[in-house]
Parts: C-alpha cells; sequence; structure tokens
C-alpha cells in the first residue's frame, strides 16, 4: 500500500536552526567591535603607512579581524546546511499538505534536486510557502516587505563580503586595509538583518503549516 509523506512540525527543528544562527551572528558583533578597534588604532597613523611596517602586535591585531571574518564565513556555511534540510522538509509539508504524491525515494531525490535547480528562485519558493501555508478563513497576511529585504540583506551581505576578500588579497597600506573593513563592516551589518529576517520568515512558515496541518485534519475528522 502506497503512503503519502508525513506531515513534520518543523517546530522544534527551526528554533535549533535559529539557535545556530547565533554563531555566526555573534561573529558579526565581534567583527565590528574588533574592527572598530582596530579602526581607532589605524587611525592614529598615516594613511600611506605600509602594512608591513606596523609593529608585531598590531598586525596580529588586524589578523584577528581577518580570523573573525573567516570564521564568520564558515559558521555561515554550516548555517546554510541547516537552512538547506529545513527548505527541504518545509517543501516536503507542503506536498504532504496540498499536492498527492507517493512517498519514494525516488521522488524525495528529485524534491531535493528540484530545490537547487530552483535556487535562484529561493525567494519566490519561501514567498509560495508564505502564502499557500495560509489555512481557509485565517486573517493572517504575510508582511510583503520581508522577503525583498530578505533577499536583499543576503545578496548585499555577499557582494560586500567577496568586494572585502578581493581587495584583502591586493590591500597594501593602512588606507588599503580601511577600505576592506568599510566592506567587512558593511557585510557584518547585512548579514545581521540577514539572520534576524530569516528567523522570522522561518516561523512564520512554520506556524502558518502546522495552522493549515490542523485545519485538514480537523476537515478530514469531521469528514469520517
Amino acid at each position: 500500500m502506497s503512503q503519502s509523506y508525513p506531515f513534520y512540525d518543523l517546530t522544534r527543528f527551526t528554533w535549533l536552526t535559529n539557535i545556530v544562527s547565533v554563531f555566526p551572528g555573534a561573529l558579526c558583533v565581534a567583527g565590528l567591535v574588533h574592527g572598530f578597534w582596530s579602526w581607532q588604532e589605524l587611525s592614529a597613523l598615516q594613511d600611506s603607512t605600509a602594512l608591513t611596517s606596523l609593529t608585531v602586535g598590531m598586525r596580529e591585531q588586524l589578523q584577528t579581524d581577518t580570523l573573525i571574518r573567516e570564521a564568520q564565513v564558515m559558521t555561515t556555511l554550516v548555517l546554510v546546511l541547516f537552512y538547506t534540510y529545513w527548505v527541504y522538509y518545509s517543501s516536503r509539508n507542503m506536498m504532504s499538505l496540498f499536492e498527492e504524491h507517493t512517498r519514494s525515494t525516488k521522488q524525495s531525490f528529485k524534491l531535493f534536486f528540484s530545490l537547487l535547480k530552483r535556487l535562484h528562485k529561493i525567494t519566490r519558493l519561501i514567498d509560495a510557502m508564505r502564502y499557500d501555508s495560509i489555512p481557509p478563513d485565517h486573517d493572517h497576511k504575510p508582511a510583503a516587505w520581508l522577503l525583498p529585504v530578505w533577499s536583499l540583506s543576503l545578496v548585499s551581505a555577499n557582494v560586500c563580503k567577496l568586494t572585502a576578500v578581493y581587495m584583502m588579497s591586493s590591500a597594501a597600506t593602512i588606507a588599503d586595509f580601511k577600505t576592506v573593513m568599510l566592506w567587512a563592516f558593511s557585510a557584518y551589518a547585512f548579514y545581521l538583518v540577514f539572520y534576524i529576517v530569516t528567523a522570522r520568515i522561518t516561523f512564520e512558515v512554520v506556524w502558518l503549516q502546522k495552522l493549515s496541518h490542523d485545519y485538514h485534519s480537523i476537515r478530514l475528522s469531521d469528514a469520517d
């Protein structure tokens, strides 16, 4: 006998995922604080001063700024794995609630790879989850500004991060390093917005999917 996909209440995993986001978020704050301290130290020197002529202590301080940036990137990559898992099971919930699909390994792989192909349309996918998960006669209206802010913050954060990495490869003077830091500061700020808005969206989708599941369960009970 064929079985359809079960509905998974992702509340606990959503909490776990957003707790994981605390680590890169904390590194963003650490990067901003430590970076500002480094900026104050560098401001006491001439912008034309070569980085190689700095004291050992100052070079170590700047190296710490670089390590914080690298750690923030690595923890964000780990977070992306959690988000990928979350999107996959949220999509399976949508199939469970609104589509007729027989549960199978082939169908699961098909769903997973279809998500990979639609990564460039991830904003549309998440937006569909928010609106399509609303049960009938429910008065919830998703905030229209969330998705534009979410996608803009992610794109801006990555652009700033890549620019900082590119400019760091040729930084030779204090002026060069301060420019790198400005791009890094911008990346940290955009990432913080991204983490916060993502938490808001994931909890909203999970809440709406659970409401929709309860609605369908009650309908099925009444039909019996």
